[in-house]
């Protein structure tokens, strides 16, 4: 049987494989409802903005805008809710397929047509984050398509219509996500020597002109659009602050789990420093061009990630170059020249990836690791007989019903990203700053989790400054058993008064009479008939309290003097 016929069905099943898989494990993430947020208010007309009030300068709190621009074509299509979520998981699961199928055909080209398997190919579809990532929501599986398509011209240039190409893949990689231009870099080190050495200028050209058309311009257009360079995440993330403990766990934690991964780092480094193969089928030198591309778009990376902490969810940073970093046992397999070598890596690296060690804490949010494994906390039953997210879907769509016409303003947090994008509502404050400049842009108080290090609680004031009616990710503290709401539902949902609006809460009130609210007006009258009975300073930090949520938005005169009077102010 011809090896070329056997090494394409073998890259058929695991493409076939890889599909199956992202499908089956597809879910949303919270994360990935702060873009289908953007995606709607764009395709609807607003614009690139997450909250309606035209007082307020657009925030570009999402970092993938290309991805954004692809959720809203589904949404201009008519993928709205909750089709969106289809949408979204097609084109990660797509995108997850086509990687898998481009390491078969880098494989089958650095074999030359001689390997009985692609290794690459097969690793790549066994990795089980790879696949659980891919069809949540995020842009995640098409970063690292265009990433392993970006490493594919870097092991081998052959013209200048190539380097074109490449730039504009570059493009695309940068516009998915800003660390795109990590890679970016890193291929463009490869199209200078190829130029140099071929004195080939039109390759530098080529490679150039796509950043000069598209980049430059929607570099300036952000510039002017929100007035920074950089998204706001990129602020509410420490923006440089180097996190590099944090970082070494993250990749420590991963490189643990997937431990048959781990030997493809010292290969790279071997294969560098030894005498060169005059026979490899792409040259770099005398033979070292593969590990050389593998170790310039996985080592600078990898360094980049233990640098910012990696992230809060398990892998994710890491999954961009692990197709580089896979590609390393095709070029051992074919620098070794064994027949039957490939087969063996491929049949022992799906069984090594498929029996990972997955730590016993990854599936809890609260582990003191500061990441967990998202989807596996997503699919937790949040009430009897449904998973959260779908508990959240069902919570927003009553929430959308209730708030239906009001200007209701509510804060959230990011694991409620859900219940701000269904609800419909003309402004949502995300607790940590993702979509919020004054929040992103506050002094970093203390370490934690990446991307939860900043919230509300640095900003006292600030949701009642901003008209706040509910929180949905606050707790009510001792004696502040007032603030409780609960709005019912087939999920009720829970939440914290912030600001009381007396016509909002009287059409809410119309609206679901079960309505569990406290009538902050009667409360007043109340707390004022036992004013005597209660120490002036509890008094006084029941009044502050008081005054943000009621009198400072509402004239009461009556009763606020009361307090005055008795605080003797």
């Amino acid at each position: 049987m011809p090896r070329r016929f056997v090494f394409w069905a073998v890259a058929a099943l695991a493409v076939l494989a890889a599909a199956w898989q992202a499908w089956a494990l597809r879910w949303s993430c919270d994360d990935a409802y702060v873009s289908f947020r953007y995606a709607q208010h764009f395709a609807e007309g607003h614009g690139l903005v997450y909250n309606l009030d035209p007082r307020e300068p657009p925030v570009e709190g999402y970092t993938n805008f290309a991805w954004t621009m692809w959720l809203a074509l589904g949404w201009w299509l008519g993928c709205t809710d909750p089709g969106i979520e289809t949408w979204a998981s097609l084109g990660g699961v797509a995108c997850h397929a086509a990687t898998v199928a481009l390491l078969a055909a880098i494989g089958g080209r650095l074999g030359g047509g001689r390997a009985w398997a692609p290794v690459a190919a097969c690793g790549y579809a066994a990795l089980h984050h790879a696949a659980s990532l891919a069809p949540a929501g995020l842009e995640t599986a098409l970063f690292v398509l265009l990433v392993t398509a970006m490493l594919r011209f870097g092991l081998s240039l052959r013209c200048a219509r190539e380097a074109w190409l490449l730039g504009f893949l570059g493009v695309l990689a940068a516009m998915t996500r800003p660390d795109g231009a990590l890679l970016v870099a890193a291929a463009g080190g490869f199209v200078l020597y190829d130029a140099a050495r071929r004195r080939a200028p039109s390759l530098l050209v080529g490679y150039v002109v796509p950043f000069v058309l598209v980049f430059v311009p929607y570099l300036l257009w952000r510039r002017a659009y929100y007035g920074h360079w950089v998204p706001n995440t990129f602020f509410a993330k420490s923006g440089g602050d180097p996190y590099v403990g944090q970082g070494f766990a993250y990749v420590g934690a991963f490189a643990a789990c997937y431990w048959a991964l781990v030997p493809a780092l010292p290969l790279v480094g071997w294969f560098l420093l030894r005498r060169p193969d005059p026979l490899a089928p792409l040259q770099f030198g005398l033979g070292r061009r593969p590990w050389a591309a593998i170790a310039a778009f996985v080592l600078p990376y990898l360094a980049f990630v233990v640098w910012v902490g990696g992230d809060f969810m398990f892998g994710r940073f890491l999954l961009p170059v692990l197709p580089a970093l896979l590609l390393a046992f095709d070029v051992a397999g074919q620098r070794w020249r064994h027949a039957w070598l490939p087969p063996v890596l491929a049949a022992g690296l799906v069984a090594g990836l498929t029996l990972r060690a997955e730590p016993a804490w990854l599936a809890d949010f609260a582990n003191p690791h500061g990441f967990s494994d998202n989807r596996a906390i997503s699919v937790m039953e949040a009430a009897p007989g449904l998973p959260r997210t779908e508990a959240f879907r069902r919570a927003g769509e009553r929430l959308r019903e209730l708030f239906a016409g009001l200007e209701v303003r509510i804060a959230f947090g990011g694991s409620q990203a859900n219940l701000a994008f269904r609800s419909r509502v003309p402004v949502a404050i995300e607790l940590y700053g993702l979509t919020d400049a004054f929040i992103a842009r506050r002094p970093l108080a203390r370490r934690g989790p990446v991307g939860h290090e900043k919230g509300y609680l640095e900003c006292p004031g600030y949701y009642e400054q901003r008209g706040v009616h509910f929180h949905f990710e606050g707790a009510y503290g001792r004696g502040d058993e007032w603030r409780r709401v609960v709005f019912p539902g087939e999920v009720p949902v829970g939440a914290q008064l912030v600001v009381y609006d007396r016509d909002l809460m009287r059409e809410l009130r119309r609206r679901a009479p079960d309505l569990v609210a406290v009538d902050l007006e009667q409360h007043l009258d109340d707390y004022l008939a036992q004013l005597g009975g209660r120490p002036r300073e509890q008094v006084a930090a029941d009044y502050a309290k008081f005054r943000a949520a009621w009198f400072d938005h509402t004239p009461d005169p009556a009763r606020q003097q009361a307090f005055e009077r008795f605080l003797g102010r």
